[in-house]
């Protein structure tokens, strides 16, 4: 008992310590990405996007999803493909990440809310139709739409959609532990500020890849993470492993029923989502597309193999533009 008064009052101690040291400033690179993009109002809030000129002007437009716990800044290795691929290429940061507002307090982050603001800047930017690409969080807001999308709930057509290493089934997704410490509302607010300790972030982060990023990558992620704080959102951004469970029946069920062209590209060396996902993904969904890449791409497969993830996708698109 004493050891856990002593751990949880050092953990109290380095979290105020940690609050009053500045969070650090934009790398280089992430700064250039950040003047890349623009902001739109949804609901008060400000949302970065960057709606990027496609290269082929009659293949129209993907609207892309990024994951936890980082951002738009994802798809940056793999975004002058994506322009060869399409007229428009669109992205966000979810609110409560990257260069979006982090709003504090109580609120609650929703799959549903982040749907909408994916609606609201494709209508804004005068799209009612799009492909959709998605990563691990943004599979789950990329379903939603899908759903939506299926009951024709949605002002947004969704022409095909593609995934990529998302918890997509409750039952082959296996958080790891700071997710769950992080998600707890009393404990994870604390402990977030104590974890976004530098040495702590790349520890856990790099966990999550086959092939690791270099130092210089870390830096970027590190730095749009603190970005107006977004460290401090995660207990309540982590909600979603259980909105996953909760609307099981409802996200799955799209991948079930949908007419829609589906595509998986998946990385196996997932802690996260391990390769028992491969055959639960085909049993699962009709007439399941996939995309196995190497042994040594794990849980971010567009940032740790963005030609061979490019390829596949491109694939995947050549294919069911030629029905």
């Amino acid at each position: 008992m004493g050891w856990l008064l002593y751990t949880a009052f050092v953990a109290v101690l380095l979290a105020v310590v940690l609050t009053i040291l500045p969070n650090p400033p934009l790398t280089d690179r992430a700064r250039l990405w950040k003047d890349r993009g623009s902001f739109f109002k949804f609901n008060n809030h400000d949302i970065f996007y960057i709606d990027e000129k496609g290269k082929n002007p009659d293949k129209g437009a993907v609207l892309i999803f990024h994951g936890y716990p980082t951002s738009s800044f994802d798809w940056n290795k793999v975004l002058d493909d994506l322009t060869a691929e399409f007229s428009q290429v669109i992205m966000y940061d979810l609110l409560g990440f990257g260069f979006s507002d982090k709003p504090m307090g109580q609120y609650a982050f929703t799959i549903s809310e982040q749907t909408d603001i994916g609606e609201a800047l494709l209508l804004k930017l005068g799209v009612t139709q799009a492909h959709i690409l998605s990563h691990d969080y943004g599979d789950t807001v990329a379903l939603e739409l899908l759903a939506r999308h299926n009951k024709g709930d949605s002002r947004i057509k969704v022409l095909s959609l593609c995934l990529s290493n998302g918890g997509i089934f409750p039952e082959t997704n296996h958080p790891i532990l700071i997710q769950w410490i992080l998600k707890n509302p009393l404990i994870g607010p604390v402990i977030s500020k104590v974890f976004f300790f530098k040495f702590f972030f790349k520890r856990s982060l790099g966990r999550l890849f086959g092939t690791p990023p270099s130092d210089e990558d870390f830096d970027d992620f590190f730095s749009i993470k603190l970005h107006k704080d977004g460290n401090m959102a995660d207990s309540r951004l982590l909600n979603y492993i259980s909105e996953r469970s909760m609307y099981s029946d409802r996200w799955v069920g799209a991948l079930k029923t949908t007419r829609v062209p589906v595509h998986m590209i998946y990385g196996p060396a997932d802690i996260i989502n391990p390769p028992a996902f491969i055959q639960f993904y085909k049993e699962n969904v009709p007439n399941p597309s996939i995309t196995v890449l190497k042994p040594d791409i794990g849980h971010y497969p567009q940032f740790e193999a963005p030609k061979e993830y490019a390829l596949a996708y491109k694939t995947f698109l050549t294919t069911i533009r030629r029905k």
